[in-house]
């Protein structure tokens, strides 16, 4: 009796010469570092509502801070600090949400805006020093999470 080849057995039958069965190449290992993607979404979305708490309080009430608009970087007045905050804050809080929900236009555009941040956060830190160097050092972790572990996304 003719033995089996050692690939077919009994319950399958004989395929052509050429016939593959299609198997799927193995998913792209993660490392620990994804979780770096997750915890840049959320401090973005914290960096976003720290600047629309900023513009709020420059637009509601600019008596708050420590200088008056002529001591700050650039010399603009407190309602116009407040709407540009105001709008950073808007799109970084919804880049954000786009970053958690592991979306690549908001690795991009999240970078470019923790970038607008930092420059903002430099004219306004003499109005509020602690919220802007915070508000930096957060920038700074969201680039570093994002432009190093970005790929590790699964």
């Amino acid at each position: 009796m003719a033995e089996a080849p050692l690939h077919q057995t009994a319950a399958q039958p004989a395929r052509p010469a050429g016939d593959y069965e299609y198997v799927p190449p193995p998913p792209r290992p993660t490392s620990a570092w994804g979780g770096w993607i997750t915890f840049a979404g959320i401090t973005l979305a914290l960096v976003g509502i720290v600047h629309v708490t900023t513009g709020l309080v420059a637009l509601l009430d600019p008596g708050s801070y420590q200088v008056s608009s002529n001591g700050l970087v650039f010399q603009i007045d407190y309602t116009a600090w407040g709407w540009l905050h105001l709008g950073l804050g808007v799109a970084v809080l919804l880049t954000g949400v786009g970053v958690l929900n592991r979306r690549s236009w908001a690795r991009i555009a999240g970078i470019a805006f923790c970038a607008l941040s930092i420059l903002v956060n430099l004219g306004f830190v003499a109005a509020s020093p602690g919220w802007a160097v915070t508000v930096i050092a957060l920038d700074v972790l969201f680039i570093y999470g994002i432009a190093v572990h970005g790929e590790e996304r699964n």
